[in-house]
Order: C-alpha cells, then structure tokens, then sequence
C-alpha cells in the first residue's frame, strides 16, 4: 500500500462527500460532461436516472459487511 500522507482522510477534507445526493450529482455531472467531450450526446433524464440508481446501489454494497471468509 502507499503512503500518501498524515492529512486528512478525503472523506473529512470534503464534506460533499459525506452527503449521498451531493455526491452522486457530482459524479453523474463529471462523467456527464466528460462524456459529452468524448463525442457522446448528453444524457437524457432515463440515462441519469439509471446512472443514479446504479451509484446508489454501489453505495449499498460498499456498506453492507463483509462476507465471512
């Protein structure tokens, strides 16, 4: 693992990321507008609809406990 540092975890540096909805709209407007660099047509209401659902459903997963090994 690397050291990256005795700061602050990302976590407490940015308290956007703390908030579930904040963050999501972040992320869905990054890869929105990268994508749209890219040549892609911007996203619809469905396409970020399900982009929102799916990143919800990350979140899930990454709280839910570990799986007895």
């Amino acid at each position: 693992m690397v050291d990256f540092g005795k700061g602050p975890a990302l976590k407490d540096a940015c308290p956007w990321i703390r908030d579930e909805d904040e963050r999501h709209r972040r992320i869905l407007d990054v890869t929105e507008r990268d994508s749209v660099i890219e040549g892609l047509p911007p996203f619809n209401e469905e396409t970020r609809r399900r982009f929102a659902e799916q990143l919800k459903a990350m979140d899930q997963i990454s709280r839910s406990p570990a799986l007895p090994g």
